[in-house]
């Protein structure tokens, strides 16, 4: 088995506080054609298409584009804006290898921004390709039985027509680390871009599979150099792929032994340990995780927070909702202030303890 490493998908925020830039390419297309522009609007050397996930529009060049929408810091208030998303494709990624910070830069400043603006990563997918594995032979149960790691084998996926193992899925794409098993060649051959992987591989024709890890650096609290693109470089990335090898890995069920920990490897990870050496290039230390942070008082608290504040004053005077009213609703249903005030110092002299 040979294998070759890539960053398959690379996924970017740019916290552009303006919305000139989605301005100018969504006067463009104002009067496009809906149908034309989920195909793609030609504009110079862009295509324009519609966006995704909140985005408004995006503008393409190849396999990098940009999604872009008005709302914004200067519309929206100083750190409540979307910025600008990134989503960078493999081409563009083993094109640039050794240049990805001055091309991303390049292609922001030929959609119009010439300024610096902190770019952070919210998503990557590093890839591991496997010349000589062949997905059909891998069993789902033994993956299923054999795996040791926090997450768990959540998905199998068969090919509808022939029935042949094509995926296998660790873990949910919801969490900090999602990884996919899949038969490459076959998903290249689905989305027509096997002539271009085939050049990649070297011209090699036989078996690929693929074992993928979705990486959201920021939700994982991963360390700064994997959050900050400025910082990102081929080190941590060598850190990342020793720390994912360890995340989870394929092992050799021994019902006998209750600690899974101390099963064996199975010779499949063995193997991709080994052929990992070289390109690892001496980096055997994993990157830092520092685990979940403990604020106390988190974003998605603070919406809960509002959310049943508000929607309290609704009930209780939805002529006029307020908060004295809430207060005043409160305590005619017997939970007054003095009562919530003893609660909560109790509460608090268990937060302060744990």
């Amino acid at each position: 088995m040979k294998t070759i490493v890539s960053i398959d998908t690379l996924y970017l925020h740019v916290k552009y506080p303006k919305k000139d830039i989605y301005d100018h390419y969504h006067r463009e297309v104002l009067d496009v054609d809906t149908r034309i522009l989920k195909e793609g609007y030609i504009s110079g050397e862009f295509v324009i298409r519609n966006g995704a996930n909140g985005y408004k529009l995006s503008v393409w060049k190849h396999d990098i584009r940009a999604y872009l929408t008005d709302q914004v810091d200067e519309k929206c208030g100083d750190g409540k804006g979307m910025g600008i998303w990134l989503q960078i494709g493999p081409r563009f990624l083993l094109h640039h290898a050794n240049e990805v910070h001055q091309a991303v830069n390049e292609f922001l400043s030929e959609i119009g921004i010439n300024k610096d603006y902190p770019i952070t990563i919210s998503r990557l997918d590093l890839a591991v390709d496997c010349l000589g594995l062949q997905m059909e032979d891998q069993n789902p149960n033994y993956w299923k039985e054999g795996w040791v790691g926090r997450s768990k084998v959540s998905k199998v996926f068969f090919n509808s027509r022939t029935g042949v193992l094509e995926t296998i899925c660790v873990g949910s794409r919801k969490s900090p680390i999602f990884l996919r098993i899949y038969d490459k060649v076959a998903e290249s051959i689905e989305k027509g871009n096997y002539v271009y992987w085939f050049d990649v591989w070297n011209k090699y024709a036989g078996p690929v599979t693929r074992i993928e890890w979705e990486v959201k650096p920021k939700k994982g609290n991963f360390q700064e150099d994997l959050k900050d693109f400025k910082k990102f470089n081929g080190f941590v990335i060598r850190e990342l792929m020793n720390y994912l090898l360890d995340w989870g890995k394929l092992c050799v069920s021994n019902p006998s032994d209750s600690n899974r920990n101390r099963w064996n490897e199975d010779q499949l990870w063995i193997e991709l340990k080994e052929n990992l050496e070289e390109w690892l290039d001496s980096v055997h230390w994993p990157t830092t995780r520092f685990g979940k942070e403990f604020k106390g008082i988190s974003e998605a608290y603070l919406k809960s927070v509002s959310g049943t504040i508000s929607g309290a004053m609704a009930r209780f005077n939805p002529e006029n909702p307020n908060l004295i009213s809430l207060i005043e609703g409160l305590e005619d249903a017997g939970e007054n202030m003095k009562k919530i005030n003893r609660i909560a110092k109790l509460k608090a002299e268990r937060i302060k303890r744990l």
